[in-house]
């Protein structure tokens, strides 16, 4: 009853998300346009990369050994912030490097790539507090901290529209601002002894090379799932420019909304599986997947049916053409949404690659489609790659779950009747919670 009441905690909290996150993407698809919401898009995607590579995996270490209780949070977090200065540092140099080689180029082009010197460490050190408060399963502060960037940027979006339009550049400037607000706010949440100054400039060696150790396999596969997820705007950009990455952009962002589902159940999911017994974690982790595919279909199906009037409308009609991109995208978003779920088992068990091996393979999937596609078909080829190397990506997960854990492959991906019966009786929980004189009526009629 806990794991479901955390998983309704952080899914209410993600459709919340989710919606403040629509209304930023129509203020900036407004604002900016087809051509800057790319240059945004851009702009925000090599920024994810980066922070992700020069994470070196610490956060996705300090996940798994706060739950195996093998170092303390304190010098896990320091060791954090250390990783984070250090971000910081090469950025700096980055930036120097690249104003020196086709920095006016970039500006001409209206590409603020000076927002990377400070966009790349609060962006790391934002998922570093958001992972330690996951750990120690604070859902609350958790959902807190994940709804304060949105609404901060949405209350700047609306000034700058009131005060002289955007640009790509203010829309940047106010995106980091919000950032780091929410990372700020994350630390005071985690709380200041959790911070040791003296290891935060001069880290403990031995328990940094174990969250590397460990980390780096883990964050491989982050990685490479994010190009999994990316890449193709990359390629869209080579092929129909900042205009069709803008479409496309619109187009993942309404159907990512699927992943409410499975992300939250993916949040809640892992520590818990890290924590259980072996056979516990084998015998939960087909019950979480089937009904998150299930309902995520259900999501998918919902979607779909609205995006055809409903995109223009908010949007604009300039995004019209995102309709046939989402319609693509759908099938394997409900895909995906089941490798999520197998994920987090494979790393509960201590072996991060095997979803970095299976990435690799999407990827490789999913950049051959990409080339085949994308230049024939434009952005609806990039929606359909993306499709084909979910799926691609579910079926190696299945594989490989059926193979470690002993179970049934299919058990993990269709619905069962004591599923449906679960919920019915969570519908009628909740029904007997909201309406307890209509219920306690009802059975006295029935008794009479």
């Amino acid at each position: 009853m806990r794991f479901l009441r955390d998983i309704n905690l952080v899914f209410f909290t993600y459709i919340a998300n989710y919606l403040l996150a629509f209304v930023l993407n129509i203020l900036i698809a407004r604002g900016l346009g087809t051509d800057g919401r790319g240059i945004y898009e851009i702009s925000l995607l090599t920024i994810s990369i980066a922070q992700a590579v020069m994470s070196l995996g610490v956060g996705v270490a300090s996940l798994y050994y706060i739950g195996k209780k093998a170092y303390s949070a304190r010098d896990l977090l320091s060791n954090g912030q250390f990783i984070v200065l250090a971000s910081a540092a090469l950025s700096g140099l980055l930036v120097l490097l690249a104003a020196g080689t086709f920095g006016p180029r970039l500006l001409e082009e209206d590409f603020p790539y000076w927002i990377f010197l400070f966009g790349v460490p609060l962006f790391l050190n934002f998922n570093l507090v958001t992972v330690f408060l996951q750990a120690h399963n604070r859902f609350l502060a958790m959902n807190s901290l994940t709804l304060i960037r949105p609404v901060i940027m949405i209350a700047l979006l609306a000034g700058g529209l009131a005060f002289g339009g955007l640009d790509t550049t203010n829309v940047l400037v106010f995106w980091a601002i919000a950032l780091l607000v929410a990372v700020v706010a994350g630390l005071l949440l985690l709380g200041i002894d959790k911070l040791h100054l003296p290891t935060i400039l001069w880290p403990k060696w031995g328990v940094l090379k174990a969250q590397m150790t460990f980390g780096l396999q883990g964050q491989l596969g982050n990685i490479l799932q994010l190009l999994n997820y990316r890449v193709d705007k990359y390629v869209a950009l080579i092929f129909v420019g900042t205009s069709g990455v803008g479409i496309y952009a619109v187009a993942v962002g309404v159907t990512e909304s699927v992943w409410f589902i499975a992300n939250a159940v993916a949040v809640v999911l892992l520590p818990h599986l890290t924590s259980a017994h072996k056979d516990e974690a084998a015998a939960f982790a087909p019950v979480a997947c089937r009904n998150t595919i299930f309902l995520s279909l259900i999501a998918a199906v919902g979607l779909g049916t609205v995006s055809w009037p409903l995109v223009p409308i908010f949007f604009g009609e300039d995004f019209s053409h995102s309709v046939v991109a989402i319609w693509w995208l759908l099938p394997g978003t409900v895909a995906l949404a089941g490798t999520k779920i197998l994920a987090s088992y494979f790393f509960s068990q201590g072996k991060p690659l095997i979803n970095s091996y299976i990435t690799v393979a999407s990827l490789a999937v999913t950049l051959a489609c990409d080339f085949a596609l994308i230049p024939v078909f434009g952005v609806p080829g990039a929606a359909a790659a993306s499709s084909i190397a979910y799926s691609v990506s579910l079926v190696l997960s299945l594989l490989v779950y059926q193979r470690l854990s002993g179970q049934s492959l299919w058990g993990a991906v269709f619905i069962k009747g004591s599923d449906l019966r679960l919920y019915l009786e969570t519908a009628r929980t909740a029904r007997a919670r909201l309406l307890p004189s209509a219920t306690v009526a009802g059975d006295q009629e029935g008794g009479i």
